[in-house]
């Protein structure tokens, strides 16, 4: 391929890339991108709030959490009783190690 072939070719492909951004900008206005580019912002903060609500729906109103397992409702509310259970345990160990202390300090006595 000689020069002339290639300056040639290189000339077509600008002409065709000046016409495709000149048709694209021509059929394009600003305020009707911007217009366009607002719909789709919008229309997909309304899909999170829909995809959003129909979650919590399904959270709050079905009779299986998905967090648990599938474990039924009675059996969640049993084992958050047995996590407070044992929470409020934890905190009172320490009254329970002095209450073993009295104890057997009480014992002690008796048997001297």
């Amino acid at each position: 391929m000689n020069e002339q072939q290639q300056k040639q070719i290189f000339d077509n492909s600008t002409k065709l890339y000046s016409f495709i951004t000149s048709q694209l900008s021509s059929s394009l206005s600003p305020v009707r991108t911007r217009t366009v580019v607002n719909v789709i912002y919008i229309s997909g903060i309304v899909f999170m709030i829909i995809v959003f609500l129909v979650l919590l729906w399904i959270n709050l109103y079905s009779r299986r959490c998905w967090c648990w397992h599938d474990t039924p409702l009675n059996h969640r509310f049993y084992h958050e009783w047995i996590i407070t259970r044992s929470i409020r345990r934890s905190t009172d160990t320490s009254l329970s190690k002095n209450q073993r202390e009295k104890k057997l300090s009480n014992n002690n006595e008796l048997l001297s």
